[in-house]
């Protein structure tokens, strides 16, 4: 704590602080400026992500605590953390750039998810851009295993995201995994509701035996597209004539990607979670992700090109930053690690939470998105 002279009404003057310096539990260090209740440069210096709801805890306190050194003690304690004195010469920080400033938030969400929230909020995407590292390792080079057979991609890419959870959930027997109602379930609500779940429930079963150890062959293949197709229905409301229809070029290529899998590199050991549902996913307006394979956050892309591109990275600090507001359902794991299945090659790339983006900044855009976006509904 830094200390300067200030004259009491006894007219003896004596030593108050000026400033506390607080060290949080992941080393991040903050200032605070006694003399004009204030932080600074405000949450700017957190440099870990587990220290922001700390330090948001520690700004709590200290609004309501006297400017005394035993309530200063007693607040960094709260927050699991100690105040410490400024070192001989300033700590270097790392060059930032500042991210946008942040959106009024709306009183509902504007859009009907994710995606469409980042496509349509250009100030949404600069946040991202700013607060990533650069340049980010690229995917190594592999070869086009799984070319495509002329199937409408969508449809093949959301039919190997349903194999693919199948076919991971078989390699852990000894694991319940979590996982969320088949979106494909929802066409229900577009179409006949008998007809919708008896085919759904047919195609769940028929993918279920590879989850008993069945080798995936062209039934199971033909289940995902099926699924698929429900899919497509449900998220668009559109393509009722097509659900159920099983082209066969849609088919083998569902089956060729999956014979492509690198199954050691989906072995969890501590969870496993099929298509994580966010707490905090209707602050967008919805969204979900493919995998969970312990503390990697898995994206899967039917792509033939093997680039990271923006849009991904995008897509993947969002899920991030929902991560860090309200974590995932059922994961006892913080996300550490984020990953890009490149299924025509074969290739997981995975990237390092701690260095895909620049110091500080991961919290920055966490608190970007909490002020910017609707807030969150009490019991949501």
């Amino acid at each position: 704590m830094e200390r300067g002279c200030a004259t009491p009404r006894d007219g003896r003057p004596h030593q108050v602080p000026i400033q506390a310096i607080f060290q949080l539990p992941h080393g991040s260090v903050v200032t605070y400026r006694l003399d004009t209740s204030s932080w600074a440069p405000e949450w700017i210096l957190v440099d870990h992500e587990l220290d922001l709801l700390p330090y948001r805890a520690l700004i709590t306190t200290l609004a309501h605590a006297e400017h005394s050194v035993s309530s200063l003690l007693a607040a960094a304690g709260a927050a699991g953390g100690q105040v410490v004195y400024r070192p001989s010469s300033p700590r270097p920080r790392p060059d930032r750039t500042c991210l946008p400033p942040p959106l009024t938030p709306p009183a509902r969400p504007p859009f009907g998810s994710l995606s469409a929230y980042l496509r349509h909020t250009p100030e949404a995407r600069q946040a991202i851009r700013v607060a990533l590292a650069q340049p980010l390792p690229h995917p190594p080079d592999a070869p086009l295993v799984c070319p495509p057979l002329g199937a409408d991609p969508g449809l093949v890419g959301t039919a190997f995201d349903y194999a693919l959870r199948f076919v991971v959930q078989g390699l852990h027997p000894e694991v319940l995994p979590t996982r969320g109602p088949l979106v494909a379930r929802y066409a229900a609500f577009q179409m006949n509701r008998d007809q919708v779940l008896a085919a759904v429930d047919e195609a769940e079963h028929t993918l279920g035996e590879v989850v008993d150890g069945l080798p995936f062959g062209e039934r199971h293949a033909r289940a995902a597209v099926v699924l698929a197709s429900y899919e497509v229905v449900a998220r668009t409301g559109l393509f009722q004539g097509l659900a159920g229809f099983v082209p066969a070029e849609a088919w083998r290529d569902v089956l060729a990607l999956v014979r492509a899998v690198p199954l050691e590199a989906f072995r969890a050991e501590q969870q496993l979670i099929l298509n994580p549902h966010f707490p905090a996913a209707g602050r967008f307006g919805g969204a979900d992700a493919d995998l969970l394979v312990d503390d990697i956050l898995i994206e899967v892309k039917a792509t033939r090109h093997l680039r990271l591109r923006g849009e991904y990275l995008q897509q993947l600090s969002a899920y991030l930053v929902l991560d860090r507001l309200a974590g995932i359902r059922g994961s006892d794991l913080p996300v550490r690690r984020l990953g890009v299945y490149y299924a025509r090659h074969g290739v997981l790339h995975v990237l390092p939470v701690r260095d895909a983006f620049r110091p500080g900044l991961l919290p920055q855009l966490v608190t970007w998105f909490d002020e910017s976006l609707p807030r969150a509904r009490p019991g949501k």
